[in-house]
């Protein structure tokens, strides 16, 4: 079946879109649901949230440069600009999600950041000028509210609400632009020149965090004092980086191969299913979401329903 350029917006029916363009969006989003799990363990057993970036975003880096092995044209040093601006969009965008996660509640960030999937339906519209099937606009603003839902707990309003929300749509916004731009430059030249400057720009910048690295109880975390702690730390971290690199190459390949950053954010909405399920089947190893109530449940299937539609508006 032939792929769709990265140049133009597929049809509106799933029987025009490459498998590959399906199914790699969907897989991504079970690879980090799989890798937010390890992450929070590891963050559990005492890893830094700064140590956990630089290895996530390093380990991104390494993974992206595999793809210089593969067939394609050289670049001009002039064509490599956009894919380094693209790493720097991705690596500001991380910075927006840890200062508004740290500025205030989980449960009023994580709702906002799932606004990037409308927020690229409308930069594809004007940054592209491709137009969008209206079941993809739809189907933009259900997987937004449904990600919103299921992330949302209620009685996380608190005194510093309009910077969090300021943060949490900046880095929505940042991140929207960054999978419009990759959509965008991508065939200028060829996806596998693109990527690895684009991803070795985030994991040059993500350097940023090596002082504060160091400057942390230097052995804590690494080698604590229990042995068996330290063991565990570093394989949810390992494990989780893992995990991550591998589902940033799915997504941004579904992207920069098939060209819709609308159709692969929608079907990527799908992390937020499988963290619930995973979550669940795991044995709820996310300790804010044990004893969930009545009320965050009805959220949750409301936001399950939504998702669901999403995909089925995409795909039938």
């Amino acid at each position: 079946m032939a792929r769709a350029s990265p140049g133009r917006t597929p049809r509106g029916s799933a029987s025009s879109v490459s498998p590959g363009a399906l199914l790699l969006p969907l897989g991504a989003g079970f690879g980090y649901a799989c890798g937010a799990i390890a992450i929070k363990r590891a963050l559990a057993a005492g890893v830094s949230g700064n140590r956990v970036n630089l290895l996530c975003n390093g380990m991104m880096a390494l993974f992206f440069q595999l793809l210089w092995l593969l067939p394609g044209k050289t670049p001009l040093p002039g064509h490599l600009a956009p894919a380094a601006g693209c790493g720097l969009l991705f690596f500001l965008g991380q910075l927006c999600t840890f200062r508004a996660i740290a500025s205030g509640d989980v449960s009023i960030a994580t709702p906002l950041l799932g606004s990037k999937v409308l927020l690229v339906a409308l930069f594809s519209l004007f940054i592209t000028g491709n137009p969008l099937p209206g079941s993809w606009w739809m189907a933009s603003l259900l997987a937004s509210s449904g990600i919103a839902l299921i992330s949302y707990a209620p009685g996380g309003f608190h005194e510093r609400i309009l910077t969090t929300i300021g943060w949490s749509f900046g880095a929505a916004c940042l991140f929207a632009l960054t999978d419009v731009f990759v959509q965008r430059e991508v065939p200028v030249i060829g996806y596998c020149r693109f990527a690895p400057v684009m991803f070795g720009t985030t994991g040059v910048l993500s350097l940023f965090y090596l002082p504060s690295f160091f400057h942390e109880n230097r052995y804590a975390c690494i080698f604590p004092s229990h042995p068996h702690n330290s063991l565990t730390a570093l394989s949810w971290l390992g494990g989780g980086a893992f995990l991550l690199a591998v589902q940033s190459l799915g997504m941004y390949s579904a992207i920069g191969l098939y060209g819709s950053a609308t159709l692969t954010n929608i079907l990527y909405g799908s992390r937020c299913l499988w963290s619930v399920l995973l979550v669940g089947i795991l044995g709820r190893l996310d300790s804010e979401a044990s004893s969930p109530d009545a009320t965050t449940m009805r959220y949750r299937f409301l936001g399950a329903l939504f998702i669901f539609l999403s995909m089925a508006l995409v795909l039938h």
